[in-house]
């Protein structure tokens, strides 16, 4: 089975190095801009944009353009690569835009120029791109040292084809990622597939019906008081200063680092969760509804929870291993899990974190009781446990929403 993956990892440049990432993204960041330009003055002109093809040879002629005559020559410094796959990531920004727009979404996201302001920005390259143990060999850009020894995929082996590298920068530091076409195994069937519920949540990320609980790092409310400092530090600062941007490096590096954190833990649990399981019960959260809550937004964007069920998805998927998703009006907090029992309890609360069944006298832990109930949920699935997906999986468990209920918006189930 052929899938697409990407290996992203931290590069140890010297200063020439840096310099050359500079004007390789600075001359990605003049094509898209000059790109969209183009794109929306022929279409305000003549009601149709031009394509990548058109836009290329226009690009290829303002090359061997002088300066003078409004060309660009400096533009043969960088590779290739790197103009024209920023043109093509503006036709890219208008296929989603549209395909957004036929879907009915609320946010269509209409393509925007880039600014400088917020970093050097990235760049992507393509061909002649070779790594070994501690280096990588990208086109015009010579042999650069690694951080990490022995992660990205090696020269010479035949399960894996290198389709691209993308050199950004976050933070002050360089990453480059490498977008690859992967063979992997073909799942073995299972006959007794092991089902297992996940809740998610603010207080811990996630609790699986298997009785594994995996821990919210919180990392921007740890940091939350420093971050306020440097902020208001960097406000005291003049506009345009070189201590203002001193200031603002700070801020950066501090914001990267709550992303790293939280995307390290999401990335560590939703493995641990796919490895143990065959089929898996996942909520179907809206997480926009719960943004608007200005009692849990700070909550639930630090928790990333979005991120971390995207990521049990398509690891599952690699693994040959079944995601059911209950319906998004499902109570799973609010059902009692003993069998045979099933009464849902309606004056549940978000501070509630245990209850007592008055049917059954059982007492329950909040999320636990929530992963038994996701759990259950399983049996009423058709799809194989090897075949990822289904037509009826995103339905399972739809229940009558109780009276002013919205779905799922305060993780009360």
């Amino acid at each position: 089975m052929k899938i697409y993956k990407a290996y992203k990892t931290e590069l140890d440049p010297n200063n020439r190095q840096k310099s050359d990432f500079v004007q390789s993204a600075g001359a990605a960041r003049w094509a898209y801009n000059w790109a969209l330009n183009k794109k929306l003055s022929c279409y305000a002109e003549t009601g149709r944009s031009p394509n990548y093809i058109e836009l290329n040879r226009e690009l290829t002629v303002l090359k061997r353009t002088p300066i003078d005559d409004g060309g660009v020559p400096w533009m043969y410094e960088v590779s290739k690569c790197a103009p024209q796959e920023a043109i093509r990531a503006v036709d890219r920004a208008f296929d989603g835009f549209f395909r957004r727009c036929k879907e009915g979404a609320k946010e269509k996201g209409f393509p925007k120029f880039k600014s400088k302001k917020k970093g050097p920005g990235s760049f992507t390259l393509k061909e002649s791109i070779h790594v070994s143990v501690s280096r990588i060999q990208l086109p015009r850009l010579g042999h650069i040292k690694l951080k990490e020894k022995n992660y990205l995929p090696l020269d010479g082996r035949e399960d894996i084809k290198i389709l691209s590298a993308t050199v950004s920068e976050k933070a002050g530091k360089w990453y480059v990622s490498l977008k690859v076409e992967q063979e992997i195994p073909d799942p073995i069937p299972v006959k007794e597939p092991h089902v297992a519920g996940v809740d998610v949540g603010l207080k811990d990320l996630a609790t699986t019906s298997d009785g594994e609980v995996f821990e919210n790092p919180k990392a921007y409310v740890k940091v939350q008081k420093r971050l306020r400092f440097l902020q208001k530090e960097m406000d005291r600062k003049q506009k345009g200063g070189k201590n203002r941007e001193k200031a603002r490096a700070k801020v950066e590096k501090l914001h990267q680092k709550i992303v790293n954190i939280r995307r390290d833990n999401q990335h560590k649990a939703s493995t641990a969760i796919v490895k143990s399981a065959d089929v898996i019960v996942i909520e179907s959260l809206n997480v926009k509804g719960m943004l608007k809550n200005r009692h849990l937004s700070k909550a639930v964007t630090d928790a990333g929870m979005s991120e971390f069920l995207r990521q049990i998805e398509y690891k599952a998927k690699w693994a040959g291993k079944q995601v059911i998703k209950a319906d998004m009006w499902y109570p799973s907090s609010k059902t009692c899990s003993s069998p045979g029992c099933g009464f849902i309890n309606k004056d549940l609360k978000l501070k509630d974190r245990s209850w007592v069944c008055p049917e059954c006298g059982v007492k329950h832990d909040r999320e636990f009781n929530a992963s038994f109930n996701l759990k259950s949920l399983a049996g009423s699935s058709p799809v194989s446990a090897c075949c990822p997906g289904g037509a009826d999986a995103d339905r399972i468990g739809r229940v009558k929403p109780l009276v002013g209920q919205e779905p799922n918006t305060s993780l009360e189930g």
